[in-house]
């Protein structure tokens, strides 16, 4: 018997949950909810990077880590006594942020548990789990910041220790909708240039994990020379007592100049974004991580630097489609007539922005090919694939030749531009773009890492 849900036309699905979320987000005053959601994700971010902290105590990682959501609505006395450990590794706001999240998280998952929605609990059972499902939902809070100025059109208010309550549902119940439904019409479009029958199982396996978007070549791939080194030499010292700040986002500039330098980063027009991301973050940075900037303002450094029409308008890209806004990087949100954002974003902008100067030129894509089949190569081992030295066979040549149970397979890689951006609004195009069917093929399609934090610690997205 064929399942009911296979036969939901997956376009219906994405338009249809597209308007849900508009209409749920329609009665909200725009300011205070975007104000209050840039609140929450700034805690959001500090939970996701926590574990980048050096806290020298394994005993108190533990309790830090362990510790359990769901009692703290009856008893927060656990929670309380993280805080002086909090407090002196960072400060009594981090502490606040910190503790006000935690207690958002357990009465969501308390919500979860009484609506019978078990499977959504899993997430908000203790400080652990949160952090992997804040990762796991990156890109969506991102969008919806996105969406809040212009499809919030009413006049209720939203407090910081709402959020949670009020825009998880949406995301839970249709925004991850849309996704599913996106990468259905991928599935359906792919299967169909190979000349494979429908299978409503079928699902697209991404080679990279850890909620990373795959791109040609990530900053921990690429080797570390001694001009790299060099570059390197030159950052800043970062303050301890903070996960972010405006030194780090200059520092993350420097790191991604070294590892790419091999392909004249600067000369690109990397180059003009690198300068516009560094005067902002000398200008225009409030307590090392909010930024505010008036419109004139903007603009007047926009003509200063001389920056392409491309770069401006993908500095600056409103929409009010939950749909295009999945899909954007750029830094800053209009919201009472200025332009906010912060380190992390404008740091998440600039890394997507070195890909986009870099993938047309030739010489980094024959490169970032050879890196990619070490990765390939990499990932088959790790499932028990055994890769062979040779990678000719019968005349044929192939990029990854292993043995499993007595069986050859040959392996094709495929480090294609093809950015998901794109291939999620044109499918057939991205089936269009499909090697044809013969040996074992891996193809890596480029989207960068936009659940979690770039890029020169590797942080935790």
């Amino acid at each position: 018997m064929t399942d009911p849900a296979a036969t939901v036309d997956p376009q219906w699905v994405i338009d249809t949950n597209t308007a849900n979320i508009a209409n749920a987000l329609a009665p909200y005053d725009p300011i205070t909810a975007t104000l209050a959601w840039f609140d929450t994700l700034r805690a959001i971010e500090d939970c996701i990077n926590l574990p980048m902290a050096d806290w020298d105590d394994d005993e108190f990682e533990a309790r830090l880590y362990n510790l359990a959501l769901p009692p703290l609505l009856r008893d927060p006395r656990p929670l309380l006594a993280l805080r002086p450990r909090l407090v002196s590794k960072f400060s009594e706001t981090f502490a606040n942020r910190f503790q006000n999240l935690m207690i958002q998280g357990a009465a969501i998952g308390a919500a979860f548990a009484e609506n019978g929605l078990f499977e959504m609990t899993q997430g908000f059972l203790s400080v652990g789990t949160m952090i992997g499902y804040f990762q796991s939902r990156r890109r969506h809070f991102i969008a919806l910041l996105h969406t809040l100025p212009s499809a919030c059109r009413g006049r209720q208010r939203v407090g910081p220790l709402d959020t949670l309550n009020i825009f998880v549902p949406l995301i839970e119940m249709q925004a991850l909708q849309i996704v599913g439904a996106q990468q259905a019409l991928l599935i359906q479009a792919a299967r169909g240039r190979l000349g494979l029958p429908v299978a409503p199982d079928s699902e697209l396996a991404m080679l990279d994990g850890s909620f990373l978007e795959p791109e040609r070549a990530r900053i921990t791939e690429m080797p570390v020379t001694e001009a790299a080194l060099a570059i390197l030499a030159t950052r800043e010292p970062q303050p301890l007592d903070r996960l972010f700040s405006a030194a780090e986002l200059r520092n993350d500039i420097i790191a991604i100049e070294a590892a790419y330098g091999e392909f004249d980063l600067t000369a690109t027009k990397f180059g003009p974004a690198a300068v516009f991301v560094r005067r902002v973050s000398h200008e225009f940075v409030e307590r090392d991580f909010w930024v505010a900037i008036k419109p004139k303002e903007l603009e007047r450094l926009f003509n200063a630097l001389k920056l392409s029409a491309r770069l401006r308008a993908e500095l600056v890209r409103p929409s009010t489609d939950y749909v295009i806004n999945l899909d954007s990087y750029a830094p800053f949100v209009l919201i009472d007539g200025i332009y906010r954002s912060t380190v992390s974003l404008l740091s998440r902008f600039i890394y997507y922005w070195r890909s986009r100067c870099l993938d047309r030129s030739k010489r980094y894509q024959i490169r970032t090919g050879f890196i990619f089949e070490k990765a390939v190569a990499d990932a088959l081992e790790r499932q028990l694939f055994a890769v062979q030295k040779i990678t000719r066979i019968n005349r044929h040549e192939f990029d990854v030749v292993t043995l499993r149970d007595g069986m050859i397979w040959n392996v094709q890689c495929k480090n294609n531009m093809t950015d998901l951006a794109w291939i999620e609004a044109d499918p057939k195009r991205f089936a269009r773009d499909l090697p044809p069917a013969g040996p074992a093929v891996i193809t890596r399609v480029c989207r960068f890492d936009i659940r979690a934090a770039p890029p020169a610690q590797a942080r935790r997205t």
